[in-house]
């Protein structure tokens, strides 16, 4: 992906070098097919290129210079996916393993498809990623559906743009912003369109080796951080539970209580914990809203996180943002 912004910025003459520098970002990366550059940092030169660019947009445009595949088997698998419903069950399967830190869930059944998903709570600035990362997916959505293509709901959590031209070329006629979550759906009436690039035999490798990247249990490192880290992952999740967590692990429910009991904690302690660390964070060093802190801790009304803020600092989210100033 970072390749891709890479040749945008090129395209609009700008050099990238310093601002990478900035970022702590090594430009090699982008070309190395096994090197990685954190979620946090390449939303951050998305969003730098768009300023400096002027141009609210440019993560969208990023997609004309993405090349198909760049993203490994995750990316193949969808490519050779068989039917829309394949690649549907694939991206609900994987997704929420290739982007750092990020939730997503779906919901599949006679009626059609639901997959929504967002990122750690501490990405502030994400609407360039977000962009590029829908019209990514839209992109490969169409080479299934073709004409068809309008009959995919996109939902965002960016605002709505001030020039939607280029949102309406890569997108969908039916794109709904301002969400909480970013979303997709599609009914069932097109989970049998078939593939012309699918090939069973390579998308079931694709699905095994995105399987295998999954992390196991380590024996070596604290199993409590390693739920912690989980727990992370998901804390948009208002339903994270033990069965979605054992599963995760690949172990029984059974086991994972347990192995957080030996640990001397719970899943719902961890949980709380982390979302006290994180909201901590985000009153000291952003200007996102009570409201806006909520929804990405996983709470279902900013009620229920002011009882928490009370619970934790002894103060609603606006005292404890005054007092620590």
């Amino acid at each position: 992906m970072g390749s891709a912004v890479g040749e945008a910025a090129r395209q609009y003459g700008l050099d990238l070098a310093p601002i990478c520098a900035a970022l702590e970002i090594d430009p090699e990366e982008f070309t190395n097919l096994t090197g990685r550059v954190s979620l946090d940092r390449l939303c951050r030169l998305l969003e730098t290129c768009a300023l400096l660019t002027k141009d609210e947009a440019f993560g969208l445009k990023c997609v004309d210079h993405f090349k198909p595949g760049a993203t490994g088997p995750y990316g193949f698998g969808l490519i050779y996916a068989p039917t829309v419903f394949d690649f549907f069950r694939f991206m609900a399967d994987h997704s929420a393993y290739v982007s750092e830190k990020s939730y997503s869930n779906v919901k599949l059944d006679n009626s059609g498809a639901e997959i929504v998903w967002t990122f750690s709570p501490l990405i502030v600035k994400r609407d360039q990623f977000v962009d590029m990362n829908m019209a990514l997916i839209t992109a490969r959505v169409r080479s299934l559906l073709g004409a068809s293509i309008d009959a995919l709901e996109i939902g965002m959590e960016r605002a709505k743009p001030v020039n939607l031209a280029p949102y309406r070329e890569r997108l969908t006629k039916r794109v709904n912003y301002g969400k909480k979550i970013n979303s997709l759906r599609i009914s069932s009436d097109y989970f049998n369109v078939e593939n012309p690039k699918g090939d069973k035999r390579l998308f079931e490798l694709m699905d095994l080796q995105c399987r295998a990247l999954r992390p196991e249990p380590s024996e070596e490192r604290d199993f409590s951080d390693e739920i912690r880290e989980y727990v992370l992952a998901h804390i948009a999740d208002s339903g994270i539970g033990l069965t979605e967590a054992a599963s995760y692990f690949h172990v029984s429910e059974r086991t994972l209580q347990r192995r957080l009991a030996d640990a001397g904690t719970s899943l719902a302690d961890l949980r709380d914990d982390v979302r006290r660390e994180l909201a901590g964070r985000l009153l000291d060093d952003t200007d996102l809203s009570a409201t806006e802190i909520a929804t990405r801790l996983g709470y279902s009304q900013p009620s229920a996180f002011t009882r928490s803020t009370m619970r934790w600092f002894g103060a609603t989210p606006r005292a404890y943002r005054k007092t620590n100033v």
